[in-house]
């Protein structure tokens, strides 16, 4: 006799009154756990001191200033027509948040496994904390960078505003696409320990081939083809392409770095719901 498929979740039909109170009981309670992970991730990462927020300003500045001072002895000007420093900001902010939030993904679980041990708190919920206070720091740093630029060097804050539904859409893309790649990130890190390195060595080159100091659409056919497969390329390209009003590119894609990015949110909860169910997160310890 074949085995009958259950039609209720929980002690509730789907979708009745009663389930959906459930589930909106479910999702504070997770929002709850989500803002206090983020207190305790923010004063872990930061410290109690505003100096600890400090280096969230200073690690992006001195990037900048290190390319400025290159391009400046290169004597080479911005290649798509704004100030240096507008061109340098849009490429490297975004590849910060990008970088530091998988490194923070692929560290989530092992850092964490003492709040683990309450069942109201998932790898998930550290996971979404982590990347919403990646982000809160990313959109602070831009406010400051904007402001700092206008007031030090008169650069206009339109230079950063060229098409702002574009940019808006461009900076959402990159969230989600962060998300999906922390996410997976996450999980290699539960099943292959050894992640968390090999990341670290991955991440330097993918940082200088992502469009730091260069656009796809400048680049020659054949270094652009290979350039082309890296997903967050595109990203950095279509978020200048928003932001420079002096810039428009059509080289790169928006959809593959969204499917890259499903894919990669897909395959990362797969792996954390056979963890779950299998209860084998030992290797982590």
């Amino acid at each position: 006799m074949a085995k009958q498929l259950p039609t209720r979740i929980g002690d509730y039909m789907p979708f009745s009154k009663d389930w959906f109170a459930e589930l909106r009981q479910c999702l504070v309670v997770m929002g709850r756990v989500i803002f206090a992970v983020i207190m305790r991730e923010s004063r872990t990462r930061y410290g109690s001191s505003n100096i600890g927020y400090a280096w969230a300003i200073i690690d992006p500045l001195m990037l900048l200033a290190v390319f400025i001072g290159i391009f400046a002895v290169l004597g080479r000007s911005s290649p798509v027509g704004s100030p240096v420093s507008v061109f340098f900001v849009t490429g490297i902010v975004p590849l910060l948040f990008w970088r530091g939030a998988v490194g923070q993904g692929a560290t989530a679980v092992s850092a964490s496994l003492g709040l683990l041990t309450y069942p109201q708190v998932m790898p998930a919920d550290i996971i979404v904390a982590r990347i919403l206070l990646e982000a809160a720091t990313t959109v602070f740093v831009i406010f400051i960078f904007i402001v700092g630029l206008q007031l030090v060097a008169d650069v206009s804050p339109s230079w950063f505003l060229g098409d702002p539904v574009q940019l808006l859409l461009a900076m959402l893309a990159l969230f989600y696409f962060t998300f999906g790649t922390m996410f997976l990130s996450s999980s290699l890190a539960r099943i292959i320990p050894v992640w968390i390195n090999i990341w670290g060595y991955m991440s330097r080159p993918l940082f200088l081939l992502s469009g730091i100091f260069f656009t796809l659409e400048q680049m020659p056919e054949s270094v652009r083809y290979y350039l082309l497969f890296n997903p967050v390329a595109h990203l950095v390209e279509w978020i200048r392409s928003a932001a420079i009003p002096t810039f428009e590119s059509d080289v790169y894609s928006i959809t593959y770095p969204m499917a890259f990015g499903t894919v990669s949110l897909i395959i990362g909860l797969v792996v954390d719901r056979i963890l779950l169910m299998t209860g084998d997160e030992e290797i982590v310890s």
